[in-house]
């Protein structure tokens, strides 16, 4: 769509019109990949892990892990998984619309933070187990491709999708 302008204040007028519609798409995008990283880390949670991704594949659980999941009625070989409670803390915090966002996605939940790091103490050794950092990895360039769409749609003038990528 080709555009005229008479003046120059017309044509800064349509940039800064321009300019907070691409926030509010970068906005949207970023919420939208903050949450598939965030579904994808959670789906993960309870299964090994193999890929080509640093810290890949995901160890074992040593026997004395499988004797206590047991002994305290838990499935014996679900990484990560007893109540559902680690996996349930993980959450999304996304900055307002503006020419900067920021997403946080995590848990508050400290168990969370080690099964991701790992502990390196010698008489409680737990490997990392990356779920976050592996979502994260794995989802970088769909969001990317999915924010730089939206963005360009709102450079066009055009209205963004009213259905959100993964929506059904």
């Amino acid at each position: 769509m080709v555009r005229n302008f008479k003046t120059i204040e017309g044509f800064i007028g349509h940039l800064a019109t321009r300019g907070l519609a691409i926030d509010v798409a970068v906005h949207r995008g970023m919420e939208e990949g903050a949450a598939l990283i965030e579904r994808d880390t959670k789906e993960q949670i309870g299964h090994y892990l193999d890929g080509p991704e640093p810290g890949l594949p995901t160890a074992p659980l040593a026997d004395s892990t499988i004797d206590e999941r047991i002994r305290l009625g838990f499935t014996p070989d679900d990484p990560g998984l007893r109540t559902g409670d680690m996996r349930e803390s993980y959450g999304v915090r996304i900055s307002e619309a503006g020419p900067v966002v920021h997403a946080s996605i995590g848990s508050d939940d400290i168990k969370a933070v080690v099964f991701e790091l790992g502990r390196m103490e010698q008489k409680n050794y737990q490997p990392p187990r990356p779920e976050l950092s592996v979502a994260a990895f794995r989802n970088e360039h769909k969001i990317v491709r999915r924010i730089g769409a939206l963005a360009v749609r709102a450079m066009c003038g055009l209205p963004l999708p009213n259905q959100r990528e993964g929506d059904e």
